[in-house]
């Protein structure tokens, strides 16, 4: 999921993501054409809104309208064509044609057709309809990670070390995003030779993303934030659940390991003046955590300068919102 553009700040979780008879490869999926059966996807991502300039007394201005994906466009978040692959899960769907093979789809890989809001997705592996006029349940993640962990149990994690190429460059954001699919149930068509209609599947971003606005003087070559349970490692997601409410976390079926502290390394240092919007850093962080935070930054390898800064009150920083906070770093010397 990916193409993040210094003009498409924000994530708009307006949130995502097809077969021929024929078999396919990773190198040649099969293009999304009606054939036997076949049960073709499309895919995007839920928004998220927050009008408010200020949550309560944060420090930390959300940006209405914005929320979170691999590529940013405007206000929106795009598909990557090619690059963006998803996981799609069915337990009544069939790995071949006419009720043939295995029931049951565990994890088949699908990949984005096109760049933009909404496209349409081609199998790696095509799934096909098994029973006419019956029920068909469906669920999905991005991105896809390979394997065949059952859906009640996908592996999900959140690195509390992040890497940034040069000061205002969020291209490294579309590889930490994590999104799960609202599930769907569609009845399949009255004959399994038939495609039916395409399965639309939206899909629910999980985490948040912060970007810091430095001024001051001399150059950092990493950032920290520090509050309670920023990042995530180890975990599991049950891709089955209902989405909960706009901007809550997701319930985890693993909890995994958390970390207190989130850092963004600059693989190019970043040379600070008094303009706090000419040096952008970009974080993705887990939400939930409201409270005091501390920011340091990095400079010959020692931390300097903490600022501290308030995060929103509870219910904390919301799933798939887009944060701005301003930091003084002060001289860095």
């Amino acid at each position: 999921m990916k193409i993040f553009n210094k003009s498409r700040i924000a994530w708009t979780i307006s949130a995502l993501f097809l077969v021929a008879v024929t078999s396919c490869s990773k190198d040649e999926p099969a293009e999304q054409t009606p054939s036997a059966g076949k049960i073709l996807f499309t895919g995007e991502q839920a928004g998220l809104s927050v009008k408010s300039a200020l949550i309560g007394n944060s420090d930390f201005v959300a940006d209405a309208g914005s929320t979170l994906k691999t590529t940013l466009q405007g206000n929106a978040t795009y598909w990557n064509a090619t690059s963006d692959r998803t996981g799609i899960y069915s337990p009544q769907a069939n790995e071949a044609p006419l009720s043939g093979g295995t029931l049951g789809i565990i994890n088949n890989e699908y990949i984005a057709k096109s760049t933009g809001a909404a496209s349409d997705f081609t199998p790696v592996t095509a799934m096909y309809w098994s029973v006419a006029a019956t029920d068909h349940h469906f669920y999905a993640y991005y991105p896809f990670l390979g394997g065949s962990s059952v859906a009640a149990s996908v592996p999900v994690g959140l690195l509390s070390t992040q890497a940034q190429l040069i000061k205002n460059d969020f291209a490294h954001i579309g590889a930490l995003d994590f999104l799960v699919a609202t599930p769907v149930v569609v009845n399949s068509p009255d004959n399994i030779s038939e495609t039916g209609n395409a399965v639309h599947l939206v899909y629910n971003h999980l985490f948040t993303i912060v970007e810091f606005n430095i001024k001051g003087s001399g150059t950092i070559n990493a950032i920290r934030l520090t509050g309670s349970n920023l990042a995530l490692a180890g975990a599991l997601i049950n891709i089955t659940q209902t989405p909960p409410a706009q901007g809550v976390a997701y319930p985890l079926a693993n909890e995994g390991s958390k970390a207190s502290a989130v850092i963004v390394n600059l693989a190019t240092p970043a040379t600070l003046t008094a303009t706090a919007t000419d040096t952008k850093v970009y974080m993705v962080i887990y939400p939930g955590y409201a409270g005091p935070c501390s920011i340091h930054f990095k400079n010959g390898g020692i931390w300097k300068n903490p600022v501290s800064k308030d995060a929103p009150s509870s219910p904390g920083f919301l799933r798939g919102q887009k944060y701005v906070v301003t930091v003084d770093a002060g001289a860095i010397l």
